[in-house]
């Protein structure tokens, strides 16, 4: 059964199905749907997770044999299986197929980050799409982003008109995870059964897509430098901090960096585990890691180094510019230390 994530939570509602496959590019709507079959779970007393992650290396063995491992604990479990790259292979795409065919007792939760629309028409996908759950998760069109906030707010007891919805929609420029923290904020701000207008928003609506230094990293460690440097000058106009910039990127770079080390020689989920990344961050880590060079990363942690001296001064012209050339370089895995 193909359901979309907004149908989900109606569904959990007639009980568990024995297998769902969660896929798609848009983090947020994948999280909070695996986070609603957790819930049903735990209220069907299946308290036993067993966590699997399906990467390049993966033994696909292991999935058969945990679903024939009795459990000690519990007559029934849930099962999760972690699939970064959305494709198992045909090894795996057969272990999948045996398990739908198996009628095993456990509920197989599959989570797949990147994802191809053509993969819906895979016989293993088709094989769980007819014995479960398929739910897409595909980021939402922008001119359908302004009616998913206002839903999103009605569902935290809030209510918003059009132009407030849009405003929200316009500074958060599309970044769903932004604006359900945005939302979540408000909130709590206002409380329920509040009704909130375009001036209100205005007034308490921090401008987190352009004037926020954690957006910032994200949008360089993605590669979308000019709207980096636009978010710079957004930063130096609202008089931001500069020591809190240089901590939110040297945090993320040495994250990355220290998430390439580890991943040479340990899986990478075992690598996140232990630098204790937060699942809604390990995608982008992942992605980040593999687009930069190690090299770029080393300069860059220096050239932030000069510009937390820069910070601590009264060199503030240098500091934006340092700023701008290193996210710029670093966006476009590029960067180079100049040597004085």
């Amino acid at each position: 059964m193909k359901l979309f994530a907004n149908q989900l939570d109606a569904n959990l509602e007639r009980g568990l199905a024995p297998v769902y496959l969660i896929a798609g590019p848009e983090l947020l709507l994948v999280e909070e749907a695996c986070d609603a079959i957790r819930k049903r779970a735990r209220r069907d007393t299946i308290d036993e997770r067993v966590v699997l992650d399906a990467d390049a290396r993966f033994d696909w063995n292991q999935l058969g044999a945990t679903g024939d491992t009795m459990s000690l604990f519990a007559s029934r479990r849930l099962i999760e299986l972690r699939l970064p790259s959305g494709k198992p292979g045909r090894e795996g795409a057969g272990a999948l197929r045996d398990w739908v065919k198996s009628g095993s007792d456990d509920v197989l939760l599959i989570k797949a980050h990147a994802w191809e629309f053509k993969s819906e028409s895979l016989a293993w996908v088709k094989a769980i799409d007819k014995a479960g759950v398929y739910v897409p998760c595909w980021g939402i069109k922008p001119h359908q982003i302004g009616q998913w906030i206002r839903q999103r707010m009605a569902s935290r007891g809030l209510n918003a008109d059009d132009a407030a919805c849009q405003f929200l929609a316009e500074r958060l420029e599309g970044n769903l995870l932004a604006a359900a923290q945005e939302i979540e904020r408000l909130a709590l701000l206002h409380g329920k059964d509040s009704t909130l207008d375009l001036e209100t928003l205005r007034a308490a609506v921090v401008d987190s897509a352009r004037f926020d230094a954690f957006r910032l990293t994200e949008l360089t460690l993605t590669g979308q430098a000019g709207a980096a440097v636009r978010c710079i000058r957004g930063l130096e106009e609202s008089d931001t901090p500069q020591p809190m910039i240089v901590f939110a990127l040297a945090r993320e770079l040495q994250l990355v960096e220290a998430f390439q080390s580890m991943s040479g020689h340990m899986p990478a989920a075992q690598a996140m585990d232990q630098l204790k990344i937060w699942r809604s961050r390990q995608q982008a880590v992942a992605n980040a890691a593999r687009r930069l060079h190690p090299a770029t990363l080393r300069s860059a942690l220096a050239a932030l180094s000069d510009l937390d001296i820069q910070s601590k001064s009264s060199a503030r012209p240098v500091f934006w510019l340092g700023l701008e050339r290193l996210c710029v370089g670093l966006a476009e895995n590029d960067f180079r230390q100049e040597v004085a």
